[in-house]
Formats: structure tokens, sequence, C-alpha cells
């Protein structure tokens, strides 16, 4: 009887550990808390892999780090045509915008024609731009990301959600970075013809996101990948999620993360892909072949004491929102 009162127990335990843990789609995920700077919630938050377009935050900001003049004008031409993943765009060879133009569109609509000539304009051509994205990659003690070219197209240019966090903060020291990136839409004149560009991100657009600076990035390699930094009720929280293998779990998980960074257990529609546990170090099948626990580092929103008395050292975001 006792023996099975203890197992009875322990499954009790389980259950309610399972209960107060979202289930998450993105093979990596980290949720930040800006304030306290500390990590809530973490999820293979090391593991190296593409960012596609999220680059394009170092982009700008290595371009606004430059000061060059937002007004100069810049023309797309050949050199921007994406040769290695064939993409269109948007932004036909010859046009000719000016800087901050190019800028918006990069951001917001992530041209990536606008992003290579950003780019070649810098003192240096392109290569030296991309060696002025990495030293700044290492200045933010992004140990574990390297850049190959300022669109994301390249698989080669890759980071971990914790690196992404990194990232996100030093970007929200740039006010025309916030900017661009939250836009919804934005018409642009092109030639004779007025074209309109809608935000790549679908987070700009939900009503009940109080979004700061938000970014999304796809590419084959990489998965749909986001980043977020967004007010909740209980404060400021950065998101990074990479490699979900659609938009819709992408979504899905950005709602789970909401509704657990709140407290409201209110259950989110998903695809079965993976559910996140707190039982680290352990594989289990879990309803369908597909699902898998996987490892998920965590800490109560609600229990400032569990955060640090759980959390190692080496899990913490090294950056601050204060310039110093």
């Amino acid at each position: 009887m006792k023996k099975f009162i203890c197992a009875l127990l322990l499954a009790c335990t389980s259950l309610f550990a399972c209960a107060d843990t979202p289930s998450l789609y993105s093979p990596s995920v980290i949720v930040y808390d800006v304030a306290r700077g500390e990590v809530l919630l973490e999820k293979n938050a090391d593991d190296v892999r593409p960012i596609a377009s999220l680059t394009k935050l170092m982009t700008a900001m290595v371009v606004l780090d430059k000061a060059q003049e937002m007004g100069d004008t810049l023309t797309i031409d050949k050199a921007d045509i994406d040769r290695l993943k064939h993409s269109g765009s948007r932004i036909p060879v010859g046009t000719s915008l000016e800087r901050e133009a190019m800028l918006r569109l990069a951001l917001m609509s992530s041209e990536n024609r606008a992003a290579s000539a950003l780019s070649r304009s810098f003192p240096g051509g392109q290569s030296s731009f991309i060696r002025q994205m990495n030293l700044k990659a290492r200045a933010l003690n992004m140990a574990d990301t390297h850049f190959e070219d300022p669109t994301g197209l390249s698989p080669d240019n890759v980071s971990t959600a914790r690196d992404v966090v990194k990232l996100a903060i030093e970007a929200s020291h740039y006010p025309m970075i916030g900017s661009f990136t939250t836009l919804t839409a934005y018409e642009q004149t092109i030639g004779n013809r007025t074209r309109f560009y809608h935000n790549t991100d679908p987070v700009v657009r939900w009503t009940d996101w109080d979004t700061q600076l938000a970014k999304t990035g796809y590419t084959r390699e990489a998965g749909r990948c986001i980043v977020v930094d967004a007010a909740m009720p209980r404060g400021t929280v950065i998101i990074a999620l990479l490699g979900a293998r659609s938009s819709g779990a992408r979504s899905a998980d950005l709602a789970t993360i909401r509704n657990w960074v709140n407290g409201d257990q209110m259950p989110v529609a998903v695809p079965r892909l993976y559910h996140a546990s707190a039982h680290l170090h352990h594989r289990h099948p879990v309803v369908a072949s597909q699902q898998h626990r996987v490892n998920v580092r965590l800490a109560s929103w609600r229990t400032a004491s569990a955060v640090s008395s759980h959390r190692h050292p080496s899990h913490r975001i090294i950056a601050s929102r204060a310039r110093t």
C-alpha cells in the first residue's frame, strides 16, 4: 500500500510539472526576461543553426553604426540578384532609392536585394561589411555566431537562440530598427509605380501583442525563425525561436509562450511535433511517433528565487539594455 501511494504521488508530481510547462514545436527556443536579465525558458538554446533573415538585424546595425547618410541614393544592380537561392524580389535591377528606404525594405519586408545594396555601399565594399558584421558579433559575445552574407540566404549564417537574444537586445538600442521592423505595411514609389509592401512578421499584426522589435527568417536549411521583443503584462520579454517546420508551428509557439508567461493555461491548438518538458536528459515517446520529450530548462516567471537557484551561470545572457 505504501509503495502504491508513493508511486501515485510521483505520478501526480510529474503530471503537475507537465501542466505548468508549455508545449513547443521549434527545435531551439529561449524566452528572456529583459528587466530581470533572466532566462525564463530554454530548449536547445545553444544548438548552432542557420538563422536566415534574422541576419538583417545585424546588417541594419552595421549600416547605422557607420552613420552613413540616410539620404544617399543607392542603386540595385546585378550583383544584388540572389544567385544562391534564386529568390524573387519586388525591387527591379536599376531601382534607385535612398539608403533609409533600402533599410526599411530590408527590415520590414525582408528584401534581400535591399540588404545586398546596403552592404555594397559600405566603405570597402561587401567583404568589408561582412567582416564588420562578424566583428560586432564578437564584441557582443555572440561566440556561436558567424555571418557569410548580409541577407541570410547563406546557410553558413549561423547562430544559436541564446546569441539571437543578444542580437535583439543590442538591436533594441536602435530606434530606427524597432520602428522599421514593427511597421505593418509601407508604400514605396519605385520608378513611376507605387508598390505596397507588407511586413513578413505576423506578430506586428496581432493586436494583443505590444511588439517593440520583431524579425522573421526562412530558408530551407533554417526553417521558420523569429525573434520578438514584446511588452507583456508581467514585463518585457525577448522570444527567439529557430527551426520551426512551418509558419503555423512558429505562430503556435509564440501564442503558447505568451499564455505561459502571462499565467494563462488556455490550450493552443497546434500540430503535434514536440512536448517541452521540465524533465531534463530524458526522451520518451508521447502520444504520436513524431512527438518526443525534449530537453528544456525553465524558470517560473512567478518564482524569482527559483530562477536564480536553478540556472547555471553559463546559461546567462551576457548582455543588457543599458549602454555603458
